[in-house]
């Protein structure tokens, strides 16, 4: 739990407001997502949409998903 919130914290610092990033995009630019797996990073974004106070929110657009800031 203590990991996720640090990779958390690091995604949310490392995105950019009014950017849309795929989970590749946001494996390959912030450092400590670098070794995560896709299917882990899909997990940790989840929450991160889907608890009470969102910090991303999921955008699908042609079957290709994206996640952006709120």
């Amino acid at each position: 739990q203590t990991a996720n919130a640090a990779i958390v914290n690091a995604i949310v610092e490392g995105m950019e407001r009014d950017r849309l990033y795929t989970i590749t995009d946001i494996i390959k630019e912030i450092p400590e997502c670098a070794d995560l797996s896709n299917q882990r990073m899909s997990a940790l974004l989840k929450q991160m949409y889907e608890c009470e106070n969102p910090t991303i929110k999921k955008i699908v657009d042609k079957r290709k998903t994206y996640f952006q800031l709120v």
